[in-house]
């Protein structure tokens, strides 16, 4: 891709962001299990407003996402949801829906959190949360969670296990057109 493609598009980052990746399952039929309302396709430009996913106008009834092409096998999901038991939920339930298998990550070195849950035809793999040198939660006995070593950091730990499963969102930046979906999930 070429530098001025770089420089016209907004860069997709794997820190901070709350962001499911979907492995084998079309952009129509994520929509569909979804459930989600007033969508817009947009390409992903400059001037791209991220500050709709954490939109304070929207309807407390309404969750807003955006959801980018398929890259290689993989979707992905960006929502700006906290509560740690509602992503694993909505992890299982996209996994069970889509029957497929889907991962979850989150990480923020400046407030040391890290976080991922893993999900296969919607069964739990494994569940990670681990915030301030506390661990917060840790389920599930999946052999892909059992790569970490107990010793490592936090950012380690999940670079390590992020890395061994799937392609970063950031995979997204080197695509020459970048296309999304952005809408609301009802609750």
């Amino acid at each position: 891709m070429s530098d001025s493609v770089n420089k016209e598009r907004a860069v997709i980052s794997s820190l901070i962001n709350h962001h499911f990746c979907i492995e084998n399952a079309s952009q129509n039929s994520i929509l569909e299990v979804l459930n989600s309302s007033n969508t817009e396709v947009k390409e992903l430009g400059k001037q791209f407003d991220w500050d709709f996913l954490s939109d304070e106008n929207s309807k407390n009834t309404t969750k807003p996402f955006i959801l980018f092409n398929e890259v290689n096998k993989w979707s992905y999901l960006i929502w700006n949801v906290w509560d740690f038991e509602e992503t694993k939920q909505m992890t299982l339930f996209l996994s069970k829906k889509l029957n497929t298998t889907v991962y979850y990550f989150f990480v923020d070195p400046w407030i040391a959190t890290c976080r991922w849950v893993l999900a296969d035809n919607g069964n739990l793999l494994t569940s990670y949360y681990e915030s301030h040198g506390s661990i917060l939660d840790n389920d599930g006995n999946s052999e892909k969670g059992k790569i970490l070593n107990p010793e490592d950091d936090f950012e380690s730990k999940f670079w390590n296990i992020y890395n061994s499963l799937c392609p970063s969102i950031e995979v997204l930046n080197k695509e020459q057109n970048v296309t999304l979906t952005k809408g609301y999930l009802s609750r």
